[in-house]
């Protein structure tokens, strides 16, 4: 092999989207010199620049809450750390619910997250659209929960980023695709790219969100993650009229808030939507979002859609993170399973996981998110549909033992 050929260095991270970013700029910040960033695409080209930037710390279990309120506060602080401004701005963030089942439920949501000292507007009936008026002639909402959470630009975000890479002195490769995962004597021992380029080094972080599971493979390690797409669209600029961002999980998933620009982001969720990697846009989505959008909102008729794009979410059946080595191949480390939270906790898991790496440890923050829950058990399903069920029976054995 010539020189030409391989390159080393202590860290390989593949996956060039906010994950990856992160997670080099916190190694580096700790010292690690020698971390290679390969983007089979660009910077950002997946679930990176195909989100709405929504910052919450309304989660539905103790262990998510804790930690989304540490990423809140890390996120904050992101554009002073990185040096340039990330969009980072709190219009707040309902939950909106519309039948007593659900109702039910966030009744202890609400509980949990006040035991938590997460304090948490809650309304009923006709107060919700009293503060929500964006609401007013929709279907009668049920309830909601309001939180004073945030949002951030993904692309000014990822940009702060690759500055901030860019004075690290960290390699940043894009347009090269992983073909091969390299082992040795049972370890990780590197990558090997289209061309046949290797890249030696001892850790290999798979940080490729909805592509996680491909690399996994390429690793001979299985995994329950499953990519599922997602789609929003936007609307032309209207005058700020809302600031609230809002989110509803009844009859379907859907989610729409005004931007700094004064764009409307729209999404709706299709519970029939086939687990996947398609990232083209559809007239059906269009469709099936302005139908339930209008039920719930009907003062957004007039709005124009100029744009429209698809994503995926990594999903696990928990819909709890994979963060951590992975015993059967020391030196694999998994920084995915997202579940479309990516960017709201990616900052702070990404310091946590630099953290482990580098003092060889795991972070209590970290606890519940590893990699080997389910060995032995990867083909479990991951069950889409309704969001947010599987939280339910995670929430209620959690608070017993708090």
């Amino acid at each position: 092999m010539t020189e030409a050929s391989h390159q080393d260095a202590d860290y390989v991270i593949v996956g060039g989207g906010l994950f990856g970013v992160a997670l080099a700029f916190e190694l580096s910040r700790m010292g690690a010199r020698r971390i290679a960033v390969l983007e089979q695409k660009h910077l950002g080209a997946g679930a990176t620049s195909r989100n709405i930037g929504r910052v919450r710390t309304s989660q539905f279990t103790p262990e998510l809450a804790r930690f989304a309120r540490r990423a809140f506060d890390k996120h904050a602080a992101m554009s002073d750390v990185l040096g340039s401004n990330t969009l980072f701005w709190t219009p707040g963030y309902a939950l909106v619910f519309y039948d007593e089942e659900e109702t039910a439920h966030m009744d202890s949501v609400c509980a949990m997250l006040e035991g938590l000292g997460q304090h948490a507007e809650y309304l009923r009936g006709g107060h919700v659209v009293d503060r929500l008026p964006v609401l007013r002639g929709g279907e009668p909402p049920a309830g909601c929960l309001i939180r004073p959470d945030a949002c951030v630009h993904h692309d000014a975000l990822l940009y702060a980023y690759r500055k901030a890479l860019a004075r690290e002195g960290v390699d940043v490769h894009e347009g090269v695709r992983v073909t091969r995962v390299l082992q040795e004597h049972g370890a990780v021992a590197g990558v090997e790219t289209e061309g046949g380029r290797q890249w030696r080094a001892p850790v290999v972080v798979n940080a490729c969100g909805g592509w996680s599971g491909r690399l996994s493979a390429l690793a001979g390690v299985p995994v329950p993650n499953v990519p599922l797409r997602r789609e929003v669209l936007v609307t032309d600029s209207w005058q700020p009229f809302m600031s609230t961002m809002i989110t509803f999980y009844r009859p379907v998933e859907g989610w729409f808030h005004q931007t700094l620009r004064g764009e409307i982001v729209i999404g709706v969720v299709d519970p029939e939507e086939p687990p996947g990697l398609e990232l083209g846009a559809s007239d059906h989505h269009l469709g099936r979002a302005a139908r339930h959008v209008l039920r719930k909102a009907p003062v957004l008729a007039d709005a124009r859609v100029v744009r429209q794009w698809a994503g995926v979410y990594d999903m696990t059946p928990d819909r709890k993170p994979m963060i951590g080595p992975v015993d059967d191949l020391p030196g694999f480390i998994q920084a995915n399973g997202d579940n479309g939270r990516g960017i709201a906790l990616i900052p702070y898991l990404a310091e946590q996981l630099a953290q482990w790496l580098e003092h060889g440890s795991q972070p209590e923050a970290l606890r519940g998110f590893e990699t080997q829950r389910y060995k032995g058990r990867e083909d479990t399903p991951v069950v889409m549909g309704d969001y947010y069920a599987a939280y339910r029976k995670s929430n209620s054995t959690e608070r017993k033992d708090p």
